[in-house]
């Protein structure tokens, strides 16, 4: 997980995102972004460790997308638009690097949707990503 969360960072750094990672949070306080600012917060005392690395995609989605306002983690956040973006740019993101990081060739998405915590009701957008990634 730990090579994960680095390559999460290098692709913030590339992209001059700044990202704040804290333990200092409520184990139930959601992760959130700043997209004006560049900024994005990570609790990584959050109460599903395994989740950590999603939602610090999905913040990073938001800063990239250019949303509006302060933003911040749900798992049910597919209602909104924005929200539903960011999950998309978020998983954009992590599928790549996890792909690099552990060779995965395409051929089920359970596995990473359970290490990472991705909510069921993404996995028609899951395995199109995953697909796309791999044909790349």
């Amino acid at each position: 997980m730990d090579v994960i969360i680095v390559n999460l960072m290098k692709y913030a750094y590339d992209h001059k995102i700044t990202v704040i990672l804290t333990s200092h949070f409520d184990s139930h306080t959601p992760s959130a972004s700043r997209p004006d600012t560049k900024t994005i917060v990570v609790n990584t005392n959050w109460h599903e460790e395994k989740e950590i690395p999603f939602q610090m995609a999905h913040e990073l989605g938001h800063v990239v997308n250019g949303d509006e306002g302060t933003l911040y983690y749900s798992s049910f956040s597919n209602k909104s638009k924005y929200e539903r973006a960011a999950n998309m740019t978020g998983l954009d993101i992590l599928i790549p690097i996890y792909v690099d990081v552990t060779g995965y060739t395409f051929n089920n998405v359970s596995p990473f949707m359970e290490q990472f915590g991705i909510p069921s009701y993404l996995l028609n957008a899951v395995i199109s990503r995953f697909k796309k990634c791999i044909n790349n």
